[in-house]
C-alpha cells in the first residue's frame, strides 16, 4: 500500500482574504505549473494560472486576478473573464472555454492543495 501524501499547504485562512489570491508553484501531471488560489464569497478555488486564450497567467501585468467589479476573474493581458466557481470563460472569443482546476480544501485554519495530481517542486530545483 502507498503511503498516503500530507497536503502540500498554500496559506492560512486569514491570510487569504475575500477575493484576493496567492501565487504558489508545484509540480502538476510532472509539470512545474504556476497555481492561483483565491477566496470567492467565502469558498477557497484554485487553477492552474494559464489563461486559455494565451498561455499567459491571469496575473501577468497586474497583481490582481478579479475584474473592476470583483465578481468575475480576469486575464489582465487581453482581459478574458472568468465564471470565478467553475473556471468557465465568459468572453465571446473563448467562451466555454475553463481554466484547470487544482484541488483544494480550507481547515483547521489553513488553505491547502489536495489534488492528487500536484506534487511540491523537489528541493533541488530539479523537475
Amino acid at each position: 500500500m502507498t503511503p498516503r501524501r500530507p497536503p502540500l499547504l498554500v496559506c492560512s485562512s486569514a491570510d487569504l482574504a475575500e477575493r484576493k489570491h496567492v501565487g504558489i508553484e508545484l509540480l502538476y501531471e510532472g509539470q512545474i505549473e504556476a497555481v492561483v488560489v483565491f477566496r470567492f464569497q467565502g469558498d477557497v478555488f484554485a487553477y492552474i494560472n494559464r489563461c486559455v486564450h494565451m498561455p499567459k497567467r491571469l496575473d501577468c501585468e497586474r497583481d490582481i486576478i478579479f475584474d473592476d467589479n470583483g465578481q468575475l476573474l480576469r486575464c489582465s493581458m487581453h482581459g478574458i473573464v472568468y465564471e470565478p466557481s467553475t473556471g468557465t470563460s465568459l468572453s465571446t472569443m473563448c467562451h466555454g472555454e475553463q481554466l484547470r482546476p487544482v484541488r483544494v480544501q480550507e481547515r483547521e485554519g489553513a488553505v491547502y492543495v489536495t489534488d492528487k495530481r500536484a506534487r511540491p517542486l523537489p528541493l533541488d530545483g530539479a523537475a
